[in-house]
């Protein structure tokens, strides 16, 4: 597995969020979110993945089905299958890792 720099990978847009693939393994894809004041990334409809979001800067809110969590540095959300998901910014930027697998196991 390599080593991922974060902060040195970190893209922000003015024109919204930028997700960016940092590394796909098998079952598995991590992911840098990066998203400005205000700014929302939502889940598509019937996006199945599990899910773990940790904040490496910023505060936000994460929406785990019909709960929202404030978020802010260090904060993990493990967001269970089937669970519709969303991340928003609040002022300044936000920096989330997100963990998601790609293949269920029955």
């Amino acid at each position: 597995m390599p080593l991922i720099k974060t902060f040195e990978q970190r893209r922000f847009s003015a024109h919204g969020p930028v997700p960016r693939p940092v590394s796909m393994g098998r079952g598995l894809a991590v992911m840098l979110l990066c998203l400005q004041a205000g700014q929302s990334l939502v889940a598509p409809e019937g996006d199945e993945a599990e899910t773990v979001f940790t904040v490496l800067d910023g505060e936000g809110q994460v929406r785990e089905g019909e709960s929202t969590h404030a978020v802010g540095p260090g904060d993990v959300v493990h967001v269970l299958p089937g669970e519709d998901k969303a991340l928003v910014a609040g002022a300044g930027r936000f920096t989330v890792v997100g963990v998601r697998r790609l293949e269920r196991r029955g």
